[in-house]
């Protein structure tokens, strides 16, 4: 028997009538649920009975983040059930995040989560297994999306940050809470200035401490509030133009100038969009040329595509790399036959 790869909701692969659910969106009947990390997109749906296989870390973000407890969870490297063999991989995305490899009867599927094939302070780059078959994340997965060289990118906000503090700003710093945080509590640490966080960013990197990230001096914001209006600071914000818009209304003595971290700011909109003075291309995960040489590494026979821009990644799978590929919500119901 052949497994079955299908989408019906949810991503899922499916042998000998044990199924598994891959970060599943909707609800499930799935006899096992991976998650592969802990941003909340991809943990909408666990208040359920059903074992779920995450790394540790991961469940302690999620039990942190949601405010539930996870129960009937499995951390394991690698997992044998029903003539399945599962082991977890790092994806490289953020603090905990892991892919999936998959062996069922000599046929390896190998599923990557959101992926991230750059080394970042305490985040190591992706690891990438030789599979038959691929499912791969596309959200940066348009030839537009082409990002400069990380250490470059640091050094320009560094310097960007030197600049302001030197003109008696205060300088307010966005990025997601869980990934992007944790990398911009690392680029102003050697600051000899007050850093205050966000008290969600502060909470994450006390339990990402646990797992590898060894960020320090920064404070939380519930109790230094007086600093920001007194003193000039280095503050980290969750990236949203809620906060953005919180952060200018600080009645400081320094004038507060902000700036972004993400992938998205390579559109020159971006900056204008979300209302900061500065944005600088920074991403957890892989750009257009990383996807293109993850599936290269891996030398899958077959591939599918997911998450963002999957029908135009399918096309250049096949068109550059000569690899068969389609979307995987091109077809509704079983696509075993693609396997």
């Amino acid at each position: 028997m052949e497994p079955k790869i299908y989408f019906d909701g949810n991503i899922n692969i499916e042998f000998e009538n044990k199924k598994i659910a891959l970060d599943p969106e909707n609800s499930t009947n799935a006899d096992l649920i991976f998650i592969s990390h802990a941003h909340l997109d991809h943990t909408p749906n666990l208040e359920t009975v059903i074992p779920k296989i995450c790394t540790k870390a991961t469940k302690d973000l999620i039990q942190h983040r949601k405010g539930m407890d996870m129960i009937n969870t499995i951390n394991f490297d690698s997992f044998d059930i029903n003539g399945i063999h599962m082991k977890q991989l790092n994806s490289g995305h953020v603090t905990g995040s892991t892919s999936l490899l998959i062996e069922i009867k000599n046929k390896k599927i190998f599923y990557t989560g959101d992926i991230c094939d750059k080394h970042r302070f305490h985040l190591k780059a992706a690891e990438i297994p030789k599979s038959d078959i691929m499912i791969i994340e596309s959200t940066f997965g348009k030839e537009e999306y082409q990002f400069p060289n990380i250490s470059d990118t640091i050094d320009k906000s560094i310097k960007w940050i030197k600049e302001q503090l030197e003109s008696k700003n205060s300088v307010a710093l966005m990025g997601y809470p869980l990934g992007k945080a944790q990398i911009i509590s690392k680029i102003t640490e050697n600051f000899n200035i007050p850093i205050i966080v966000h008290n969600s960013i502060y909470h994450i990197n006390e339990i990402c401490k646990k797992y590898g990230f060894n960020g320090n001096g920064y404070l939380p914001i519930s109790d230094f509030l007086d600093i920001l209006k007194k003193e000039q600071f280095i503050g980290i914000f969750p990236c949203s133009s809620k906060h953005v818009m919180s952060v200018k209304s600080i009645d400081s003595k320094y004038p507060i100038k902000t700036a972004a971290f993400s992938g998205w700011a390579i559109d020159q909109n971006y900056k204008n969009e979300l209302g900061v003075d500065e944005a600088f291309v920074l991403s957890d995960h892989a750009d257009f040329n990383g996807l293109l040489k993850i599936v290269k590494q891996s030398y899958p026979e077959k591939v599918y595509t997911f998450h963002g821009f999957e029908i135009e990644m399918a096309e250049n799978i096949k068109d550059r790399l000569g690899i068969e590929a389609r979307p995987l919500t091109e077809k509704r119901g079983n696509l075993s036959d693609f396997i």
